[in-house]
C-alpha cells in the first residue's frame, strides 16, 4: 500500500490479472475506488483504468505514474 496526498494505491488481498499483481486506487476523502493499475498483455506493461466520471489533476496523475515507475516489478 502507498498513500499520497489525495489518493491511495494498494493490492487487495492476491487479486492477480493476466499473471500479475492489480493495483487499486482510492479517494482518501472517501474511500471510493477511482481507478486501476492493471497489467496490459498487448504492451507487455501496466496501464492506468479510471473509474467513469472520475477526474485527475496534475498532482495525482504525478502519484500515479510515481506508484508505476517505482513500485510494480
Amino acid at each position: 500500500m502507498k498513500k499520497y496526498k489525495f489518493i491511495t494505491i494498494k493490492q487487495i488481498g492476491d487479486e492477480i490479472f493476466a499473471e500479475k499483481p492489480v493495483y487499486r486506487i482510492f479517494n482518501n476523502k472517501s474511500d471510493e475506488q477511482i481507478g486501476v493499475l492493471s497489467y496490459f498483455k498487448s504492451w507487455k506493461k501496466y496501464v492506468f483504468s479510471s473509474k467513469e466520471r472520475c477526474i485527475f489533476d496534475l498532482a495525482c496523475m504525478k502519484d500515479i505514474t510515481e506508484f508505476m515507475e517505482n513500485e510494480i516489478q
